[in-house]
């Protein structure tokens, strides 16, 4: 029997260290050019999504998901490319269950060779998918899991391999520090943007919404309102019973105001005792229904404590295009129609059209 010649088998094995070698370094450029991507942006979905594209261009896969702890344990997909939307719109996974359930709860990555015969799944595989095999991994940060990353159908049509799943982990890993850094970031600019009182919008962060919301109305013909808020009387009320009493004044309108807003509307406090809510694609009518709510409201309620002096509120409403096609000339029409609330006995809604 010939022996296996001892240079052969040395340059055999150089070759397959070098074959070694190589592969790792197109993983680490992959993994390196990833994290430079997931860096340069300092918001949350942006990260995720770029993770999404990324994992799946370089798992050479055609589905890919991402889920998202909400706030009483469960999940929701926030993202997802390959997957019909009424199943995105409508999956919600509890702790535990299926194979996102169970990464999230164990904080485990998992490689999944066989949906339908894993014993810990044993579920039928779905038609869109052409392979049985998956891959699942937490996603983490800030101490605790966030979320979990799933990939499918490899376009080989083979299945998932320990090298992969390494590949997902590494990406998902990296991805913890952008998401902590893009969730310390956002965290900033909402308190940048809110008032310290009454945790509505600060000024500036209205006037960027309302010129934002009037691009869109401009380009697709809609229509939209703004209404001015004003506490009456309120200097009144502070130099009787304090600023501290005032105060408690202004939370509470606020909180009636934010309240009765819908998940569109933007509420702002404007400055001092005076208020704004932008209603997105709210015609006169429906702003003035708005408005006379809050109106009601402020004075069923009572915004204080004890035996003080009553607290009501006049508003102005302007719409657009109909009362100012600039976002100045809108906040200037519901300003003079407060005004005019004021003049004709307060506590009461003024807009253009109306008789006092």
């Amino acid at each position: 029997m010939p022996q296996e010649d001892p240079n052969l088998a040395a340059e055999s094995e150089r070759f397959e260290e070098l074959q070694r070698l190589q592969d790792r370094n197109a993983e680490l450029e992959i993994v390196f050019d990833t994290i430079r991507d997931l860096i340069s942006t300092l918001s949350v979905h942006e990260v995720m999504e770029r993770l999404l594209n990324r994992t799946l261009v370089h798992l050479d896969s055609e589905i890919g998901s991402i889920l998202v702890v909400e706030p009483d344990n469960s999940m929701r997909i926030l993202l997802a490319k390959g997957l019909p939307d009424d199943v995105v719109r409508n999956t919600r996974v509890e702790m535990g269950e299926g194979i996102s359930g169970y990464v999230a709860q164990r904080v485990e990555s998992l490689l999944v060779e066989d949906v339908e015969s894993d014993s810990r799944f044993q579920r039928r595989n779905r038609e869109r998918y052409y392979t049985n095999s998956c891959v699942s991994v937490p996603l983490c940060f800030q101490g605790s899991v966030r979320g979990v990353i799933n990939v499918n159908n490899k376009r080989s049509h083979q299945g998932f391999t320990s090298e992969d799943l390494k590949l997902l982990e590494a990406l998902a890993g990296h991805a913890a520090v952008a998401l902590a850094n893009a969730h310390r970031y956002e965290q900033v600019l909402v308190r940048a943007q809110r008032d310290a009182l009454t945790g509505l919008s600060n000024h500036g962060h209205f006037w960027s919404s309302l010129n934002i919301e009037l691009s869109r109305a401009v380009r697709y013909s809609h229509t939209f309102s703004v209404v001015m808020i004003d506490v009456d009387h309120f200097k009144a009320y502070n130099d009787r019973y304090g600023h501290l009493c005032g105060d408690d004044v202004l939370r509470g309108v606020a909180k009636i105001i934010s309240d009765r807003c819908r998940a569109c509307d933007h509420a702002a406090r404007y400055g001092g005792e005076e208020f704004c809510v932008l209603l997105p694609e709210t015609p006169r009518g429906g702003a003035f229904a708005f408005a006379e709510k809050i109106r009601q409201a402020v004075e069923a309620n009572q915004c204080h404590p004890g035996d003080r002096d009553p607290v009501t509120v006049s508003v102005g409403v302007a719409t657009h295009p109909a009362d100012g096609s600039t976002s100045a000339n809108l906040v200037k029409a519901a300003d003079t129609q407060l005004y005019r609330a004021k003049q004709e006995g307060r506590n009461r809604v003024c807009g253009p059209g109306t008789v006092g």
